[in-house]
């Protein structure tokens, strides 16, 4: 069994495949490696197209707002000045000015200076007449071609939370393909305040609610929904903080990160030498890192040792059963990544793992037969379209990323490597696991492919949810009925636009090789 070590010549290794071909009776298959995820190259290094950008800015004008203009010059008066000033129409940009409720468009003069009045709010004007506002009427789906930007000023009473969750994952927060660069951004604000607050459930008046004499801890939240793709959230997010920093230190910005923001870095093992000094071998030697795996049945390589991820290792003897590397790779905080830092933070707790395992197929000629015959059936459909064997399609699925491995479901397999105690270091932008091989559990002298996803379970919500959310009637003014509710829901929604075709948000893999010999 060939063991081709990492201080040999590259040209070696090459010689020992070619003579493994010329001289072997029947070729022996050799299975070229590789760590990536699924379309994340792709979907990361892939070109923005430059759309125009039609901009969609909508003031709820219900009664329940009514409190915010009775008070001059005050956080919310600020807010929507700062917004007339960010969103405003150029050669690329189209905006939009409209009041929910009776789809009146107006101006941005209008934006300025009415929807600061109480006329905008109290239904007393002919010229705007009472609404019941229904938010999520504001949020429909791009034009063909064109980006599009809604933005929504709203205090989130009543059911509008629900409602608009269920319109974000018809129309945008889905695994649609045209909609994974659209997230939802929220710029929350906490206003000066002077009205009445009403009951969600009833729309009548409950109680009466003044900011005068408290501090902005007891100042009324409302909220300016972002729904678009996520650099266009962020370059607004960044021109509001420019124009004003006084109001940013009673608000909160926050935007659900999508998977290209998510992705810019995949977590993976690294290169050779980053293998090699962010890793700590079993010092008995009994496991030796090498450059490529032959056990006379298949050899397995990577395509470029020095800067695949993918771990070889040959398993030299049994001395031990049980063998454990200590590993530490780059894990960059998406915060500090270029257009992350209004993104949720990742915590140790939020990752998990899912191994899948890969064993030698020695029926993969026949596998092969399959697949040629697949591809004759699709290129001639109406000949034998009812004699199509059932097995073809998940024998593509099984062979999709390797051409003489096939994806073994065993249980026991799976805990022959396991990966586990991840340690987040935010400081250092470090991640520290812990793999354990049993070898107890390769049950036969062969080669093994193990691909161990990492996993975003979760992610950790902010305070402010929960600071400025009340539930059932616990609301003193100073909070936003069921906010909790609403901003976990979007973010299960966001962890669902993140995920793979199995439901998983895979951030990174580590991919191992290991040969059993005895």
């Amino acid at each position: 069994m060939g063991k081709i070590h990492q201080n040999s010549f590259k040209s070696l290794l090459s010689l020992i495949l070619t003579l493994s071909l010329l001289t072997s009776c029947q070729k022996t298959p050799q299975e070229e490696l590789s760590c990536d995820i699924d379309s994340i190259q792709a979907l990361v290094s892939g070109e923005n197209t430059v759309n125009k950008l039609d901009v969609s800015l909508n003031i709820d004008g219900s009664d329940s707002m009514l409190g915010y203009v009775t008070i001059p010059n005050n956080n919310y008066a600020k807010a929507l000045e700062l917004l007339a000033n960010a969103v405003i129409n150029t050669n690329n940009v189209n905006v939009a000015y409209k009041r929910i409720g009776d789809d009146k468009t107006i101006t941005r003069d209008n934006l300025r200076r009415d929807a600061t009045s109480r006329t905008f709010y109290d239904g007393n004007d002919s010229t705007y007449e009472a609404v019941s506002s229904p938010i999520q009427t504001a949020i429909t789906p791009p034009v063909e071609g064109k980006d599009k930007l809604t933005i929504i000023v709203t205090d989130l009473e009543g059911d509008d939370g629900g409602k608009i969750a269920e319109v974000l994952a018809q129309n945008y927060l889905n695994k649609d393909e045209k909609n994974q660069d659209y997230t939802v951004g929220i710029w929350a604000v906490k206003s000066q305040f002077n009205g009445i607050i009403y009951d969600p459930n009833t729309g009548k008046a409950k109680f009466s609610y003044t900011t005068e004499g408290k501090s902005s801890e007891g100042f009324r939240p409302f909220y300016v929904l972002f729904i678009g793709k996520y650099d266009q959230i962020a370059t607004y997010f960044d021109e509001l903080k420019k124009l004003d920093t006084e109001i940013h230190k009673d608000s909160k910005m926050l935007i659900f990160p999508t998977k290209k923001i998510l992705l810019q870095n995949p977590i993976s093992l690294g290169n050779l030498e980053g293998r090699k000094s962010n890793s700590k071998l079993p010092e008995n030697n009994q496991l030796q890192r090498i450059f490529a795996l032959d056990d006379g049945n298949v050899i397995v390589s990577t395509q470029d040792a020095n800067n695949e991820p993918y771990e070889l290792f040959d398993i030299v003897d049994n001395t031990e059963s049980k063998l454990a590397i200590n590993y530490q790779v780059p894990f960059p905080d998406i915060t500090k990544i270029k257009g992350g830092n209004y993104a949720l933070s990742i915590e140790d707790t939020n990752l998990i793992t899912n191994t899948k395992v890969y064993t030698f197929n020695p029926n993969y000629q026949d596998n092969q037969v399959l697949e040629s015959t697949a591809e004759e059936s699709e290129t001639k459909p109406e000949e034998n379209e009812e004699e199509k064997p059932e097995t073809i399609e998940n024998q593509q699925v099984n062979q999709a990323q390797k051409e003489f491995f096939s994806l073994n479901s065993s249980g026991s397999l799976k805990q022959a490597l396991t990966v586990k105690d991840l340690k987040l270091d935010q400081e250092n932008q470090t991640l520290a696991f812990l793999t354990d091989i049993n070898i107890n559990n390769l049950p036969n002298p062969e080669i093994y492919l193990f691909e161990v996803d990492l996993i975003l379970d979760d992610f950790s919500g902010q305070d402010w949810w929960t600071e400025w959310s009340s539930i059932g009637q616990n609301n003193d003014g100073s909070k936003t009925q069921n906010l909790s509710i609403f901003m976990n829901k979007l973010k299960s929604l966001n962890l669902k636009t993140l995920s793979n075709d199995e439901n998983d948000p895979v951030i990174g893999r580590f991919c191992f090789g290991l040969q059993k010999n005895y």
